[in-house]
């Protein structure tokens, strides 16, 4: 992770992300095991493919122990192939469909 001017910041283990994604957005909220919350908004830029901001947005939560990912189905699945394409580990990934 990258703080505020792009230097590297250490990550506590055992931590997790939700990660709330639309065709447009992702809004990634981390928690670490004592509680800290950080949130980052992604946009999807106007050339940005979907895939390509998928795999962005996955590349954003890579080193989390667990990643809750919710949002209109499609985007969920697609943001889902990215981040298992990357990391092989779909069994660090939640699904959780919107109320």
């Amino acid at each position: 992770m990258q703080g505020r001017h792009g230097q590297a910041q250490p990550r506590p283990s055992g931590h997790e992300a939700t990660v709330l994604i639309d065709h447009e957005r992702a809004i990634i909220v981390e928690r670490t095991t004592d509680g800290v919350e950080t949130v980052e908004v992604l946009d999807r830029r106007s050339s940005e493919s979907e895939e390509v901001f998928d795999a962005r947005t996955a590349a954003e939560v890579l080193d989390e122990v667990r990643v809750i990912v919710s949002g209109p189905a499609d985007a969920r699945t697609r943001f889902d192939r990215a981040y298992v394409a990357v990391t092989h580990r779909p069994d660090r990934l939640v699904d959780i469909e919107p109320s």
